[in-house]
């Protein structure tokens, strides 16, 4: 070994010595009230030199834990209705310390626990609203709140109650999958209950077409809406990491006909038409991009299916830290059942998907609203990073009013669009719309649903609908309209949970059955996570092989086609199905071979968005892939087999 190799591998060695004694430390401990109450979803914020450098929650027992570098900090523990308390920390070693935590008689937040606690469920925080949009009223009295949203819409703030609360389990019997996650622990109360499914129509987009020209067209045509003439962008930085929330504009006739923002992979999606023939002439247009300061111009423009228009900064990208989520649920009287559950589940699924990252800083909105006629229309609480304060103002909503069957989604929708205080830098803006009913079909209101998609669009909202029972496909397909137009997925619950009335199923071919718990983190998981300049892959405990899979089942039914002369075309007996791809990690090639005819292999990106199809792969033939072109990060290999999909990740990482 020559001198320089041998100082080389010392320097590793050194530096390795050196992460383990300088950078495995932790600090832990738990939040409790005085009254040795667990503070589940505290937040605790740790702060370097007066600089946030991580950010956790406590679990659902108050306990939290975050790795720090050797060094003395600054750290505050905040729980909506307590005050604050901040110590001075030294971290030399794996520390511990445990936190009691004080009322504050003079928060507008009164209580002493949230939803979080499996311990006790008998109190919940309460609310004291003293902002002039959110008034407490006493419906016995004359005197009223009124919150202009448009010139003909006002909403009425009604009586705080207490929800009642069910804690049903989903029928053990139900097979329940789901590639991040399993089924909920048997000892969960409250949470993990309701199961659900998701479409993302950007995975199977020529199904979405041949769906919206066929048995949805007579639906389409009375919306009016219509996301066609598709357009994907593709933003890298000169080493080749996503850039995120660059503004993305769609130029026809020298008119901007759309514009939307990059996500967290660096793609924006773009519409020459969301109602039909807004473009006819294909020939003129040209994508207009503007990032850091600098506008580069997009003259041959690629349509879908002719591939992804890619384009390279020379600059690297300095990643945003934070995330803006907003819930927006219809609290009219048939969502009762759901939203009990659903208070629940968003807290947790809020601490799940922090906990892969202790520096991403969250922000939480909630919108809740009815229709014309019920004691109020819409009401809001703005941008908060302090979970218990979210959950506090979600506890004290219950579901009431809503006689016929359509609500006042669109005013709820323009609340949440254009009178919240989005953050204008962040890497990820989601909007989870929960409801079980679409808007009035009015003229004014179709015209008004696409104006929201396209304002939500540029602002780089996402949106992503949750419909409940009692939605029929009119519904659906608006909502899976709004999803495309917003670069966003549409999900669904079902009837496995035998929670609420009757769901319909989608239109679709297939889709898996989840907890919507772990769908939900999925999907923000997918929607916030970026490599960082080092190029590391994060592990976000996506549970997929990541290079061989073999496949042993009884396949009977699924009508597996299989090219191979010397093989029967339908396999109606037990077969051994295998297939690998390699290298992974990749720097852009990836070779896949299988031992069974593949009909169709999409490669995707995290969200599950197909990004390359690859046709008629022929059993034993070594294919080459070329996936160079995207950003570093994760994506999905994924085909089709019967009624179900199979899928493996693979991890692309730039030299």
């Amino acid at each position: 070994m020559t001198i320089k190799n041998f100082l080389k591998h010392l320097t590793i060695i050194v530096f390795c010595i050196y992460s383990l004694t300088v950078f495995g430390q932790s600090f832990s401990g738990n939040v409790q009230s005085y009254s040795s109450e667990d503070l589940g979803y505290a937040n605790v914020n740790i702060y370097k030199d007066g600089k946030l450098v991580a950010n956790v929650l406590t679990d659902i027992n108050g306990d939290f834990k975050v790795k720090l570098d050797t060094g003395s900090y600054h750290c505050e523990i905040v729980y909506a209705g307590y005050k604050k308390i901040t110590k001075e920390i030294v971290v030399r070693k794996d520390e511990k310390n445990d936190f009691n935590m004080t009322i504050d008689e003079e928060s507008k937040y009164v209580g002493v626990l949230s939803l979080s606690s499996t311990k006790r469920h008998s109190r919940a925080l309460r609310y004291r609203m003293e902002d002039s949009e959110e008034t407490e009223i006493d419906m016995d009295k004359e005197s009223r709140v009124v919150y202009s949203i448009d010139d003909d819409l006002e909403y009425i703030e009604d009586e705080i109650s207490e929800p009642k609360r069910r804690y049903d389990k989903p029928d053990k019997n139900i097979s329940i999958s789901n590639m991040w996650g399993g089924k909920p622990k048997e000892d969960s109360v409250g949470f993990g209950k309701l199961t659900a499914g998701e479409i993302n129509d950007f995975s199977k987009w020529e199904l979405w077409n041949d769906l919206s020209n066929g048995e949805l067209k007579t639906i389409q045509d009375s919306w009016n809406f219509a996301p066609t003439k598709r357009y994907t962008v593709q933003l890298k930085d000169k080493i080749n990491l996503p850039i995120a929330n660059a503004k993305i504009e769609i130029i026809s006739d020298g008119k901007v006909v759309y514009t939307s923002r990059t996500d967290n992979t660096g793609k924006a999606e773009l519409w020459g038409n969301l109602k039909p023939d807004t473009i006819k002439n294909d020939k003129d247009i040209s994508i207009k991009i503007n990032f850091n300061g600098e506008t580069k111009i997009i003259n041959n423009v690629k349509k879908i299916d002719d591939g992804i228009n890619t384009i390279i900064f020379d600059t690297e990208y300095e990643q945003t830290q934070d995330v803006d989520i907003a819930i927006v649920v219809d609290a009219t009287g048939s969502m009762q059942d759901e939203i009990d559950y659903l208070k629940f589940d968003l807290n947790d699924v809020i601490y799940k998907s922090k906990a892969f990252s202790s520096t991403l800083n969250f922000r939480f909105a909630n919108i809740f609203y009815r229709d014309r006629g019920d004691a109020y229309l819409v009401k809001k609480q703005d941008f908060t990073n302090i979970l218990s304060e979210s959950t506090a103002y979600t506890n004290q909503n219950s579901a009431r009013g809503g006689g016929d069957f359509p609500e006042a989604v669109e005013a709820a929708l323009d609340t949440a669009i254009n009178k919240l205080n989005w953050n204008k830098n962040t890497r990820t803006k989601i909007l989870f719309l929960v409801l079980d009913a679409p808007p009035h079909n009015t003229p004014r209101i179709r015209e008004k649903m696409i104006e929201l998609a396209s304002q939500a669009a540029e602002k780089g909202i996402r949106i992503v609908p949750i419909t409940g029972s009692g939605i029929d496909k009119s519904t659906e397909y608006l909502m899976r309209c709004l999803a495309l137009a917003t670069n966003g997925t549409y999900t669904f619950l079902n009837n496995y949970s035998s929670i609420g009335n009757s769901h319909i199923e989608p239109s679709t071919d297939n889709y898996k059955v989840e907890i919507l718990n772990n769908l939900l983190v999925r999907i923000i998981k997918s929607y916030t996570y970026m490599p960082d300049k080092k190029q590391q892959i994060a592990d976000l405990g996506v549970n997929l092989p990541d290079s061989f899979v073999i496949i042993k089942n009884n396949i009977d039914s699924l009508d597996i086609e299989n090219k191979n002369p010397t093989e029967p075309n339908n396999l109606k007996d037990s077969v051994e199905l295998k297939w690998k791809f390699y290298p992974n990690p990749t720097t852009g090639i990836i070779n896949i071979v299988s031992n069974k005819y593949i009909k169709e292999l999409y490669i995707s990106d995290l969200s599950g968005k197909a990004l390359k199809i690859i046709k008629n792969i022929s059993s034993d033939e070594i294919v080459r892939a070329d996936i160079s072109q995207y950003a570093s990060g994760i994506y999905l290999i994924r085909y089709p087999l019967g009624k179900q999909w199979i899928s493996g990740k693979i991890m692309l990482v730039h030299n």
